[in-house]
């Protein structure tokens, strides 16, 4: 009979593989326009080096680290591809900056295995990369945290990325389910926060969902742009209204990642939008 760890295991590798697919869309534009430079890969360069270390944890207990190992080797192999591609579709500057940031992970996870293995012996050796694991994982969940304050401010929940919210809940239940089975803390722990932090944005997302959106006010038309999906809003302060212009790019991949602030390319303002569409007569 199937050990019920290595069934729910499986799920959560479904579960996460298929939110390391979910920017596929995004690259598929970059590669049909042959250009990248408007895209921060900055998220994907910490995602590989997160799911590295995953691997490396689970490769210190193989017999309870193999679904930990797959999953993350395809985390890997999806970012490794993504990299790639804004390599080979970004101008100069950029490739540079890409180039340093990858071997500054190759280094960097060359010094922890290093650390690990002179540094502890046995069990020691998981339990520090353990908290190193956990505490990517839990800035993960802690990302879309960044749109929660302007989805209180504003009343709108337009700002709220909910289907990464949903998507990381999801991804939580599954690895703390996971986690239990095989009584792991270091997948427990940043798993149960990350289940608490998305009921907080569920709460604020039902509370919001109904209300009258409030203008930002400020002196300047303003970008507020979230830690997840890259959506922008742009506050039209003149118009005295917030006027959202989403555009998922890629959604938070699940387990582990850590979003960077600056994700989406840059948007003209509401101004030039609002030009546009008189010259051409009228928004589509």
């Amino acid at each position: 009979m199937v050990a019920a760890d290595f069934v729910v295991g499986i799920v959560g590798n479904i579960v996460s593989i298929l939110s390391f697919t979910s920017p596929i869309s995004q690259f598929r534009e970059i590669v049909k326009r042959k250009c990248a430079d408007s895209y921060n890969g900055t998220p994907y360069i910490a995602t590989l080096l997160s799911c590295s270390l995953w691997i490396l944890y689970g490769l210190l207990d193989p017999d309870e680290g193999l679904l930990i190992v797959t999953v993350n080797a395809a985390g890997v192999a999806m970012q490794s591809l993504y990299l790639i591609l804004l390599f080979i579709y970004s101008s100069k500057e950029k490739r540079v900056k890409y180039f340093g940031f990858v071997v500054l992970d190759v280094v960097c996870f060359g010094v922890v295995v290093a650390f690990t293995l002179v540094a502890f012996e046995g069990g020691s050796r998981r339990t520090f990369t353990g908290i190193l694991c956990a505490t990517f994982t839990t800035m993960m969940y802690a990302a879309p945290l960044a749109a929660l304050r302007t989805t209180i401010k504003t009343k709108s929940v337009e700002y709220m990325p909910i289907l990464l919210v949903f998507s990381l809940f999801v991804n939580g239940c599954v690895w703390l389910t996971f986690a239990l089975l095989v009584t792991d803390v270091f997948v427990l722990v940043p798993n149960a926060i990350g289940i608490l932090l998305g009921v907080l944005q569920f709460c604020v997302y039902l509370m919001c969902k109904n209300s009258t959106p409030k203008a930002m006010v400020n002196e300047k038309e303003t970008e507020i742009q979230d830690f997840s999906f890259g959506d922008i809003a742009v506050i039209d302060v003149k118009a005295n209204n917030a006027i959202p212009q989403k555009r998922a790019l890629s959604r938070l991949d699940a387990f582990p990642i850590i979003r960077s602030p600056s994700l989406s390319p840059k948007r003209p303002n509401s101004t030039q939008h609002h030009e546009a569409d008189v010259e051409h007569g009228g928004a589509n």
